[in-house]
């Protein structure tokens, strides 16, 4: 019989000079670890690098009046202690609000866990795609704001931690929900330190390709040449999801939704959004109100999903276009704005010249 589960006062874990995170209380390790059973196993939070030693466990934990600890734990456990390490580590160092941190590790001989606050809404993957038995479907202003969560995460592995980060695994399966569905980047086994700095490639992949329908192109065609615009497609991917309703790999030509939004994105902003409006995940309440926003988002998709990465916005710019699209309509897409702004500065200096020459 598995033993209970209750907190014990000890030091809080510390990892290295810095801490991972800062706890009034400990748990009772070995009673987490006889819960670790094959009925607590979950497909979860699952990665790139599949390895039959990373194994992950949902554990209800038994709690201390006063202390206000969650009550359920996901537990992840590597036979490998350097990749154990190798995460937590990637964890103590791009801590955020809008990304998932963790609350203990448990080191023994056979085995290393690393112990995370489990969110009580699951994932995003759930709510859009399998909401059997999850009440309401997402209201358009909470899909906006999670959307604006996750790439808050994202600017900050890519520009506001010491290194530049890349996650490498972005999908709905990943994106956590708490209580008050903010949004929690899950899911660090696959992620890369890019030492070369923002638009240099990244060391080569060594694991494989995965998540049909979120991987930029360029894993495909030049692994050698990766930045963090793959994470920027992968985002754009859910963006096209939280609008659409649709599943990454389930539509239009090749089994794409990123193909079938850049084929079918200007015939859906035409003729004042007509066909769009078909195409709008059908469960979101009080669609016309927010439909011009929608179409924002939906464009800002595209753009991300880009074939040429050099193309695609960089996360900063994405955040600013989805805090933007609240209060403006759709926008025409980043190159073409770019492009027109030329054209536009272009006939400005012909004019000026003109008049000086006369």
């Amino acid at each position: 019989m598995a033993a209970p589960l209750i907190f014990q006062h000890r030091p809080p874990f510390s990892c290295s000079s810095r801490p991972a995170v800062t706890l009034p209380t400990d748990y009772n390790e070995q009673g987490i670890v006889d819960n670790l059973t094959e009925n607590n196993q979950r497909n979860m939070w699952a990665s790139r690098r599949i390895e039959e030693d990373e194994k992950v466990y949902l554990v209800h934990v038994q709690d201390t009046a006063g202390i206000g600890l969650p009550t359920t734990l996901v537990v992840k456990k590597f036979q490998n202690v350097h990749r154990c390490r190798s995460e937590m580590l990637k964890l103590a160092t791009v801590r955020h609000e809008n990304i998932i941190s963790v609350l203990h590790v448990i080191e023994r001989d056979e085995a290393s866990m690393l112990i995370y606050k489990y969110e009580v809404n699951g994932s995003l993957d759930y709510w859009l795609h399998r909401r059997e038995g999850a009440g309401r479907p997402l209201s358009w202003p909470e899909r906006r704001d999670i959307a604006i969560g996750v790439a808050k995460g994202l600017r900050h592995l890519h520009h506001g931690c010491n290194n530049q980060f890349v996650h490498h695994n972005i999908n709905p399966n990943n994106i956590l929900l708490d209580q008050e569905l903010n949004a929690k980047i899950a899911s660090f086994g696959a992620a890369q330190v890019n030492l070369a700095g923002h638009g240099q490639p990244l060391p080569i992949l060594q694991f494989p390709i995965g998540n049909f329908g979120y991987a930029a192109p360029e894993y495909g065609i030049a692994p050698s040449q990766l930045t963090e615009k793959v994470d920027v497609y992968s985002f754009g991917v859910v963006l096209l999801e939280l609008v659409t309703g649709r599943v990454a790999n389930g539509a239009g030509p090749g089994g794409q939704l990123a193909i079938w939004a850049r084929n079918s994105c200007n015939d859906l902003m035409a003729n004042h959004l007509k066909r769009f409006k078909t195409e709008v995940d059908m469960e979101i309440p009080d669609q016309a109100r927010y439909m011009k926003e929608m179409a924002t988002v939906f464009r800002l998709g595209v753009d991300c999903t880009v074939w040429d990465p050099q193309q695609r916005p960089s996360m900063r710019m994405a955040l600013k276009q989805l805090r933007l699209s609240r209060r403006y309509g759709p926008f025409r897409g980043l190159l073409t704005r770019y492009l027109l702004g030329r054209s536009m500065f272009s006939l400005l200096s012909f004019s000026v010249l003109t008049l000086h020459s006369k």
